[in-house]
């Protein structure tokens, strides 16, 4: 099972439902924890958590849980730029606002794949915000200055949400977010196919049988330029195999059909600000891109600017024991693309390839130039597994392009060799992206 992380929970009397829950979360591959509030700060330096979770379920009376808070406000602050991530589950119905800190506030009946995908989403943001202060660094040791991003996200006033599928939910859906957000219906899946190759919008919401959500999912998450586009899935069924398969396919979010309109609303503004954050910070490493860090040909990170990061990269992943991934792509026949249609060709086509890479990578990956046909993406905080899955989709999408060259009348098609490694012990930079192209 792929590395999901590792999760600090806080609770000073664990109870059967949250036992549960956290017997849950391990089975989806989450390393879990539980200890009780007094040793809190001293796991939270040692262990290097990825989310810290405060079981409100578990606390006695007012006093407890304002010293839960205290705590949490403290280990935020620990990882400094990174800003570890700090949520709750609580009993609460209805709190009246989120306590400041706290990240979410997950309320009971709890589900273990939303709770999941909660813990997902939050440790992501926190790699990627250790990312950009990361890469800013080795932008300054090649001579160039940014400013961080500004990471203070407010809600948009023109936010736009696509509606796919019909049916009486429709009309939960309009009365929980056109407050909130411009509703843009789709009754089929053509139709909202069609929308999304017209305009881009914040946020998905499936109103479909579990089924058509999947297969729908599956064409999002393959085009290059939905492939993040937060999806939340609104349904009546419970058979835990298709809400499985939905995760599987890329839902980011799950909500049943009886739970309150409220909480579907602030499950999908959620889902929203967070992709404007993810996309704040893409922007900010976009801003990095300058042709003293960038290959000529590709438009990729050229490998003395990989080196330098991926150096900085696995000395910081010792220190917090946290997994790298390298992704290497050979493309295939290179040289007799040179030799058939000459050099203007092949630099065409790695124009073409760096460019769509550029595009289809997460925000917090680095996408480089190893030199020749040889390609490195280099994933933070993610294992051979994680690779593997990003690999299968971003040659999947390579590997079914026409590629146009000067030269040939023809579409081109181009295959390449893929392989994923992670770091190891004795590891240096040099070592970890030999094992790529082995």
């Amino acid at each position: 099972m792929s590395h999901r992380g590792r999760v600090l929970v806080i609770e000073e009397t664990p109870r059967p439902e949250t036992r549960r829950l956290w017997e849950g979360i391990r089975a989806e591959g989450w390393d879990v924890h539980s200890i009780p509030l007094a040793q809190t700060v001293d796991h939270a330096r040692r262990d290097h958590p990825d989310v810290v979770v405060l079981n409100f379920a578990g606390t006695d009376g007012a006093v407890e849980r304002t010293r839960y808070l205290d705590a949490a406000a403290r280990m935020s602050m620990l990882r400094g730029a990174r800003r570890l991530p700090v949520i709750a589950v609580d009993e609460t119905p209805h709190p009246e606002e989120r306590p400041i800190g706290i990240a979410d506030v997950i309320r009971a009946p709890w589900s273990v794949g939303h709770v999941s995908s909660r813990l997902g989403a939050l440790a992501r943001l926190a790699t990627m915000r250790a990312e950009i202060v990361r890469r800013l660094e080795t932008a300054n040791r090649f001579g160039l200055s940014a400013p961080e991003p500004d990471l203070s996200i407010l809600p948009e006033d023109d936010a736009h949400i696509l509606v796919v599928g019909a049916g009486i939910r429709y009309f939960t859906i309009e009365r929980a977010l056109s407050k909130r957000a411009t509703l843009v219906g789709a009754f089929t899946v053509d139709t909202a196919v069609d929308y999304l190759e017209r305009r881009p919008f914040d946020a998905a919401v499936l109103n479909l049988p579990l089924e058509d959500a999947a297969d729908f999912l599956g064409l999002v998450r393959r085009n290059p330029d939905t492939y993040d586009l937060p999806a939340v899935v609104l349904t009546g069924e419970t058979d835990p195999r298709l809400i499985e398969a939905v995760h599987d396919a890329g839902a980011t979010d799950v909500v049943f059909a009886d739970e309150s309109e409220r909480t579907f609303a602030e499950r999908v503004e959620t889902v929203m600000t967070e992709h404007r954050l993810r996309r704040t910070l893409k922007g900010a490493y976009g801003d990095l891109r300058h042709e003293t860090t960038l290959d000529a040909a590709t438009g990729l990170y050229r490998r003395a600017f990989l080196m330098e990061h991926l150096a900085a990269l696995i000395d910081d992943a010792r220190d917090d024991g946290d997994p790298i991934a390298v992704i290497g792509l050979r493309i295939l026949d290179l040289a007799g693309i040179n030799a058939e249609w000459g050099w203007a060709a092949g630099d065409r086509l790695l124009a073409q390839i760096g460019a769509m890479i550029a595009r289809l990578v997460r925000g917090e990956d680095l996408a480089a130039r190893a030199g020749g046909d040889r390609l490195a993406l280099v994933l933070p905080s993610s294992d051979a597994d994680d690779a593997a899955l990003v690999a299968q989709r971003i040659v999947g999408i390579l590997e079914t392009t026409a590629f146009s060259v000067p030269g040939s009348t023809a579409p081109l098609w181009v295959g390449f060799d893929v392989l994923t490694t992670e770091l190891e012990d004795g590891d240096d930079p040099a070592a970890l992206l030999a094992r790529a192209w082995r």
